[in-house]
């Protein structure tokens, strides 16, 4: 339960957000400004990166038809993509989604399916990301879509800025503010491999991507992008959304346990962002 703050109390909390906010706003905008300049100043090839798509999902194979049929039209160049689909061996519609993959992998789309009962959201994408091959891991919902032509060629471009360091990259999905949370960050082989992980392991399963973007502003290793945009049909939000699979994950009140073991592992966080420096 949220202790009652007083006048004087709420005040400081409206300070500190605020100066929070600018700082973050001007070390995001200073941040990008330098890095590209001094990769203009070096004037170096963009790399072409291979990227890996995580995808886990259950029971929602007309959500991930929907946003496969927009990742195939704005990506610009699907050969080097790779999407590692995670499926329980209980999923009622396992036959439907094989047969949307299949197709798809017909036309030359390099879809790989695992079938593999995980019970956590991290520990899933941390299995697909074992298993990919990419030097750029983009861990994705099947209830978004890709609105923005050519997406892959600006993650060469911006990761291109930063190829030897761990970094995040945090694109628009709408949120308000930019430069304080993303829910879809992607981050690039190195940061992967110094941590071992995507996901940490610790919830029951929200917070992925709040972990990784704490991560980010404790390390300032992260990018803001706001050429790369994608919309999520939220279940939160949309009601004709609401399906099998949310009600599962929002049953027994996990999202409170979640936020409890989040202020448990603040300690962890922290030294898990001085392996990014």
């Amino acid at each position: 339960m949220k202790r009652k703050r007083n006048l004087i109390q709420s005040i400081i909390k409206d300070v500190k957000k605020g100066f929070k906010r600018i700082f973050w706003y001007t070390f995001c905008k200073t941040n990008y400004f330098f890095l590209s300049l001094k990769y203009k100043i070096k004037k170096e090839n963009i790399e072409k990166f291979n990227i890996s798509l995580l995808l886990p999902t259950r029971e929602r194979s007309e959500k991930y038809k929907r946003m496969l049929s927009t990742l195939i039209d704005t990506c610009n160049d699907l050969d080097r993509i790779e999407l590692l689909i995670l499926l329980d061996s209980d999923d009622k519609e396992l036959n439907i989604y094989k047969e949307i993959i299949n197709q798809n992998v017909a036309k030359g789309i390099d879809i790989k399916i695992f079938v593999n009962n995980l019970d956590t959201n991290a520990k899933r994408n941390n299995y697909l990301a074992k298993k990919s091959n990419g030097k750029i891991l983009f861990p994705i919902n099947d209830d978004i879509i890709f609105k923005s032509k050519n997406w892959d060629n600006y993650i060469d471009t911006e990761f291109s800025k930063v190829k030897n360091t761990p970094y995040s990259l945090w694109l628009d999905h709408g949120q308000k503010y930019k430069y304080l949370h993303c829910d879809f960050p992607i981050v690039n082989r190195i940061w992967y491999e110094k941590l071992g992980y995507i996901g940490s392991e610790y919830f029951n399963f929200w917070y992925m991507d709040t972990w990784i973007c704490d991560l980010s502003l404790k390390s300032k290793k992260f990018l803001i992008t706001n050429k790369i945009k994608l919309y999520q049909y939220s279940a939160h939000t949309l009601k004709e959304e609401v399906d099998n699979t949310h009600l599962k994950n929002i049953k027994n009140d996990i999202q409170e346990k979640d936020y409890v073991i989040w202020n448990n592992t603040e300690f962890n966080r922290i030294n898990d962002a001085k392996l990014l420096k």
